[in-house]
């Protein structure tokens, strides 16, 4: 297929029925994920050792981060490998989706803290198997005439997983093993819905690859960072990502140590506030979603996401109060929701050539492991240092700055539907 093509196998109802199985199984995938990381282990490291749950936690997510940035690009390089009646994307989607579920076992059962860790560490190479091909699915099979409008819908995938999830752990059980279950009833029915209903063709021959002598080791590697375009977005959406991560990973904590709610448990402080968020994150995603085909430039979009996103962040570190909170988490969210909104769209646009799309989807999802590694590791020598809770904000506010000036480098063109 030429640069910016998708498949055409389905007829286009087809298509928007996949689309749809998509967006829910995206979602269900970060339902997954975020009440996980955002109460469950932050809950259970502090049970194994209220004292240094900290660096519990940062250890278990460091090692676990660069489990999943390996990972992500391996898996994405193998689906764009793999050869099966059952396509190359479906086979990975479906043991990872297993994988993901038994790994919430070991997170359970896990009693010191090295356990822990490697529980974490399973978790995310299992989770990784499931999102490296998920992932290769948006190239492969959104239409470019869509991608603006999916792109703004998968952007509310992860904030909304972030409030249902909260609000889950809130509201459902109040026990680790059957929040665990829950997430993965989500998980398997989402994934099982989706495996029916994505009509992929068979896929009985490798592709050819255009570049031989990239084809392997590092090279293949570093041949997509050789596109300006690419190296931007990758760049840009590394500090963004490590920006979410010291805001969403230590929220709960911020919290407890920084804000507090008199009379109120911390989860349901942690589920207001991410509602909040969430409110504001769908009204810039859902005027996005609506007139997506509209929108003639992305970058413009992307790059006030990441002013909101840091102007909101600073006053969080600034002036930590109940009052600030609520109202820097809606500016927040503004800011998330429209970044959010162009995000895979900006990634798929980018992209140097089809033939490899898991593997350069896999390096773009790259930019949001590492975060994963870096925000633990900045946890640790901040509170190290004597600075409390606060400098994490601090750190995630230059860290949207930084997005703003990468991004400001985008040599941005219309959207692809609008020169046809």
């Amino acid at each position: 297929m030429e640069e910016g093509e998708v498949s055409t196998y389905s007829h286009p109802r087809r298509t928007r029925l996949v689309v749809a199985a998509y967006l829910v199984l995206f979602l269900a995938a970060f339902i997954g994920l975020a009440p996980l990381f955002q109460i469950i282990a932050p809950l259970h490291a502090a049970g194994l050792d209220a004292g240094s749950k900290t660096e519990i936690l940062s250890r278990a997510m460091f090692w676990g981060a660069i489990t999943a940035a390996a990972a992500n690009v391996l898996m994405g390089t193998i689906s764009d490998r793999t050869t099966s009646r059952f396509g190359r994307r479906r086979p990975w989607i479906a043991l990872g989706a297993l994988l993901t579920v038994l790994s919430y076992v070991g997170i359970w059962r896990s009693s010191t803290p090295g356990e822990f860790v490697w529980a974490l560490i399973g978790f995310q190479l299992a989770f990784n198997v499931l999102m490296a091909p998920l992932s290769a699915v948006f190239a492969d099979r959104v239409p470019i005439a869509l991608r603006s409008t999916v792109s703004a819908m998968l952007g509310l995938s992860y904030p909304l997983a972030v409030a249902l999830g909260s609000s889950l752990m809130a509201l459902g059980p109040q026990y680790e093993p059957g929040r665990l279950a829950l997430l993965a009833g989500i998980l398997l029915g989402a994934a099982l819905i989706f495996l029916i209903v994505y009509d992929e063709p068979p896929c009985l021959e490798r592709p050819e690859t255009p570049q031989p002598s990239a084809s392997g080791g590092i090279g293949s590697f570093i041949a997509p960072f050789r596109s300006r375009n690419f190296a931007v977005v990758w760049t840009g959406r590394l500090f963004i990502a490590t920006g979410y991560a010291l805001v969403s990973m230590y929220l709960l904590y911020f919290v407890t140590d920084a804000v507090g709610w008199p009379g109120r448990s911390p989860e349901r402080a942690h589920a207001l506030l991410t509602g909040i968020a969430f409110v504001s994150v769908v009204v810039v995603a859902g005027a996005i979603a609506l007139f997506g085909r509209r929108i003639i430039w992305r970058q413009p979009v992307a790059l006030m996401g990441a002013l909101l996103l840091c102007a909101a962040t600073a006053v969080l570190a600034i002036a930590p109060s109940w009052t600030t909170a609520v109202l820097a988490l809606a500016v927040y969210g503004l800011g998330q929701g429209a970044y959010g909104s162009v995000e895979m769209g900006l990634m798929a646009d980018a992209l140097p050539t089809q033939n490899n799309r898991g593997r350069d989807m896999g390096l773009n999802n790259l930019a949001v492991a590492l975060p994963q590694a870096m925000a633990p590791v900045a946890a640790l020598i901040l509170e190290r240092s004597g600075a409390d809770v606060r400098g994490l904000y601090v750190a995630a506010a230059a860290c949207f700055a930084a997005a703003v000036l990468v991004m400001s480098l985008f040599r941005s063109t219309p959207v692809l539907e609008h020169s046809k």
